[in-house]
């Protein structure tokens, strides 16, 4: 979008306010847009983010610090955050935000979800990233937020395995891995509709299919993983005294708490 010559000079903090109406109106009349699909979210604002899509709480988080943490010199860069923050809490059903949290483990990624079977312990695919070492395939997830516990190269077929923490957070954040790349465009069905290949990596959470495949994934699947289902995962650990439903408890209570921190740092901006 473009601004009047008003928006190429600074603003002072007084006229800060003011500024921040004016962003809040550019998004809640949609000159600005925010919503990537059903699920995901976008910055306007930052464009050249490596992380280009949120979950709705993510990018709230990501406005309220960028609203608190830019200096005088960023004044307007700051105003357009704090707009952000704003809309999301005024205009955003906040049912959303709070479901995101609260259904968050028992929400499964099909009908049939609790009997699909993923290889366990989570393990995503990236296909099509020959060449890439092991270090700058993890950063790179990592500063997307889906904090992977290792990356492993493959030797053969351009593949690299992404391995999760095995708890309902690692479960969480290795769909939301394979949302990403599918809103993207690069998910599996892109990988194997694609006749030629973009030059760039395509990713996927492991199930079944991956695992009973032949080759060096299927193989290393097999040799690292096993298959289960998320209601015999939960079954299994319910018989190992319980640890599995005390930690899903305590990931949706922090999610929550979380929430609430979210909620109160953005009411003190508005």
């Amino acid at each position: 979008m473009s601004y009047s010559s008003e928006d190429e000079t600074d603003i002072s903090d007084s006229e800060l306010d003011e500024y921040v109406d004016r962003c809040y109106g550019q998004l809640k009349d949609g000159r600005e847009n925010v919503k990537y699909s059903d699920e995901l979210y976008r910055c306007p604002y930052c464009p050249g983010k490596k992380k280009l899509v949120y979950l709705i709480k993510d990018l709230l988080q990501h406005a309220v610090d960028v609203g608190k943490g830019s200096q005088n010199k960023d004044i307007k860069h700051k105003g357009k955050h704090l707009g952000l923050v704003r809309y999301i809490k005024s205009d955003i059903d906040k049912e959303d935000l709070s479901s995101e949290f609260s259904g968050l483990a028992l929400e499964h990624p099909s009908a049939n979800g609790v009997n699909e079977l993923f290889v366990w312990p989570w393990m995503g695919i990236l296909a099509n990233v020959d060449g890439e070492s092991s270090s700058k395939i993890k950063n790179d997830l990592a500063k997307r937020g889906f904090d992977p516990v290792r990356v492993r190269p493959l030797s053969d077929g351009g593949y690299a395995v992404v391995e999760f923490k095995k708890d309902w957070s690692g479960f969480y954040k290795a769909i939301m891995f394979e949302k990403e790349f599918e809103v993207d465009h690069r998910g599996k069905k892109d990988y194997i509709a694609d006749t030629r290949l973009a030059n760039e990596s395509y990713g996927w959470l492991a199930r079944d299919d991956d695992y009973n495949s032949k080759g060096v994934l299927g193989d290393y699947l097999q040799k690292n993983g096993d298959l289960k289902t998320l209601s015999g995962l939960e079954a299994e650990e319910k018989r190992k005294n319980g640890l599995l439903i005390a930690d899903l408890s305590k990931t949706i209570e922090e999610l929550r708490m979380r929430l609430g921190e979210l909620e109160g740092s953005a009411s003190k901006e508005d």
